[in-house]
């Protein structure tokens, strides 16, 4: 899926879906849409298990630093 396809706002089955950080093995919950103003670019906002929230362009997000954990959703 790639921005394009975000244009008109969050894919429903995007919500509540659960995520892992290759790298760091944090899991998060995706819970919106932006776009980050200083460059335009559509980002995910997605939550840590700490309760912070942060923002990451789409395109970054779906590079390959995440991992989707299906069948693991609480929208």
């Amino acid at each position: 899926m790639g921005a394009a396809s975000l244009a008109g706002g969050l894919d429903p089955a995007l919500r509540g879906s659960l995520w892992r950080h290759r790298k760091t093995q944090g899991v998060y919950r995706i819970v919106g849409r932006c776009r980050i103003e200083a460059s335009g670019l559509h980002a995910f906002l997605y939550q840590g298990q700490d309760g912070t929230i942060w923002a990451r362009p789409v395109d970054e997000f779906l590079d390959g630093r995440f991992e989707r954990l299906t069948g693991e959703q609480d929208a």
